[in-house]
C-alpha cells in the first residue's frame, strides 16, 4: 500500500456523535465505547500522518431551518431535525473535541447527505492528489460510512473499511452490517491490521 496514494476518511465525526453532551451521542455510546472507537480513531489518524497519508474529516452539517431534507424528511433525517442537531455553525456539527485534528488535515464542512461524495469536494480532492486507496470510518456504521463506501465502490476506488472505527445505535446493527454488507464494497478490517498493511 503506497501512502502516497492512500487517504483516511473519517464521515459524521461531529460533537453531536462523539461528545458526551451532544444530542446523539446516547444513540451511539454503547458501540462506541465496546469497540474503543475514539482511541482507534486517533491512533491511526496519527501514525498513518506519520506514513505520509492524508487525513480528511467530515462533519455532517444543515440549515438552520433543515432546508436540505426536504419538507417532511423521513428515516434518519426526521431523527436529527426532531433532536435539533447537527445545525451548521453549532457546536454540535463541528469536528468532535475528542477527535485530534492536525495542521495538513482536510476537513471538509459541505456534507449534508448520507454519502460524503454527493454534496462536497471530496471527489474532487482526492483524484487531485492521487488518492486511489481509501480507509473509512465514522458515523453511522450501516448509515453515512455504508453510503459512502459504496460510492466509493462505484468510482473505482479500494476501500479498506475501519470495523473498529465506526459506531452506530446498536452492536446488532454494526455487526450485521460489517459482516453482511461491507464485505460486498470493501475490505473490512481492524484499525491494526490496516496500519500493519500500511507500514509493512
Amino acid at each position: 500500500m503506497n501512502p502516497e496514494t492512500t487517504a483516511v476518511i473519517w464521515v459524521d465525526v461531529d460533537n453531536e456523535f462523539l461528545e458526551e453532551k451532544g444530542k446523539l451521542h446516547g444513540a451511539v455510546k454503547e458501540v462506541l465505547e465496546k469497540n474503543r472507537v475514539v482511541a482507534n480513531m486517533n491512533e491511526l489518524s496519527r501514525r498513518a500522518r506519520e506514513a505520509g497519508v492524508q487525513v480528511f474529516f467530515m462533519p455532517i452539517q444543515f440549515s438552520e431551518n433543515y432546508k436540505e431534507m426536504g419538507d417532511d424528511p423521513d428515516g434518519i433525517f426526521k431523527v436529527v431535525k426532531d433532536a435539533g442537531a447537527l445545525k451548521k455553525g453549532t457546536w454540535g456539527a463541528e469536528v468532535a473535541q475528542c477527535l485530534q485534528v492536525e495542521d495538513g488535515d482536510v476537513v471538509l464542512g459541505e456534507k449534508n447527505t448520507t454519502c460524503a461524495f454527493a454534496s462536497t469536494s471530496l471527489e474532487e480532492e482526492l483524484r487531485r492528489r492521487g488518492v486511489t486507496h481509501l480507509a473509512l470510518g465514522g458515523l453511522l456504521t450501516n448509515v453515512c460510512v455504508e453510503s459512502t463506501m459504496r460510492t466509493a465502490y462505484d468510482k473505482g476506488f479500494k476501500v479498506f473499511s475501519l470495523t473498529d472505527c465506526s459506531a452506530t445505535v446498536s452492536l446488532s446493527s454494526h455487526e450485521a452490517a460489517v459482516t453482511h454488507d461491507w464485505p460486498l464494497f470493501s475490505t473490512p478490517m481492524t484499525h491494526s491490521e490496516f496500519l500493519g498493511q500500511l507500514e509493512a
